[in-house]
């Protein structure tokens, strides 16, 4: 955490930030994670409506807007925002980076946000870590804006040739592939961070185990549909640990966090370099089988 704030600070520390939320508790407690990053120009507006007069106030560098507002949603703010670019005199600057605040979305409000040229996403309840992780994405690792007649905001393609596992498709089913497998890539990154917060968390509750089992299963099942092995693997590896440590009470949140991130690295590494992917998922199991054994011994 510390490293990540110190490296980014200078990024931060001079961005304006719009943080649009119905709620004032959810406004207070963002406030007090931007202000800690050092992050203290911030305005605020509990509707979209007040939202788009601001940005026509006075310039904004990044918008973070929460999914369900009263009057216009979320995915309406972002729309209206990233249609400014077919104005002739764009009031503000249309390619603005948007954060859309989620819970824990489904399939169907992830694509419509991302339809809606969402930049990233951050997964309810957050951390300061999952914050300052989407800030530095969205300002430092600015995708390509795109205007398109059906679609205007980052590009979607996070790699320039994904692997296509599974059964022979015909080329002309190519495009409706790649589209399901980036929104599927999408959803496991998304339930990866929740898995990363988790980890941070007690992990001796209940609901934070059945959190993490749940993380697990969705995870697996997500791989098993796009034909990822390697992914597979890892949520495996993830619903052994569970089942194991929580019989004995002896959950660690270190090996949780250690999915977390071998998922979202597994994501980065997807068609690049699988010798390195098949190293991510034996580390995984080997740290499992590790320390399972230890606390047998124990």
């Amino acid at each position: 955490m510390r490293k990540l704030t110190e490296s980014k600070s200078q990024d931060f520390v001079n961005k304006r930030i719009l943080l649009v939320d119905d709620h004032i508790h959810v406004r207070t407690i963002f406030t007090s994670i931007l202000n800690g990053l050092g992050m203290f120009r911030l305005s605020t507006a509990d509707r979209a409506d007040k939202a788009m007069s601001t940005m026509q106030a006075e310039p904004i560098d990044l918008v973070i807007t929460d999914f369900n507002m009263p009057g216009q949603s979320g995915i309406a703010l972002a729309q209206r925002i990233r249609e400014e670019v077919r104005s002739p005199s764009p009031r503000f600057n249309p390619s603005i980076p948007i954060i859309m605040i989620t819970s824990f979305g489904t399939k169907k409000c992830l694509i419509a946000a991302r339809d809606a040229g969402v930049d990233e996403f951050l997964a309810k309840p957050f951390t300061t870590m999952a914050v300052a992780e989407r800030l530095d994405s969205a300002i430092n690792m600015q995708r390509p804006f795109i205007v398109s007649d059906r679609y205007i905001g980052p590009c979607r393609r996070r790699r320039t040739d994904p692997i296509l596992s599974g059964l022979k498709r015909r080329e002309n089913d190519r495009l409706p592939v790649l589209v399901d497998l980036e929104d599927e890539h999408d959803l496991i990154r998304t339930d990866a961070d929740i898995l990363i917060d988790l980890g941070h968390r007690d992990t001796t509750t209940q609901e934070t185990q059945d959190a993490i089992s749940q993380i697990g299963e969705m995870t697996a099942a997500r791989a098993n549909k796009i034909r990822d092995g390697l992914l597979e693997r890892a949520a495996m590896s993830l619903l052994r640990y569970v089942a194991l440590a929580t019989a004995r009470g002896t959950l660690e949140s270190d090996i949780v966090e250690m999915h977390g991130y071998a998922v979202k690295q597994l994501l980065d590494l997807a068609g690049r370099d699988l010798n390195l992917s098949n190293q991510v998922v034996d580390s995984l199991e080997h740290a499992v089988a590790k320390r399972t054994k230890t606390r047998e011994l124990a």
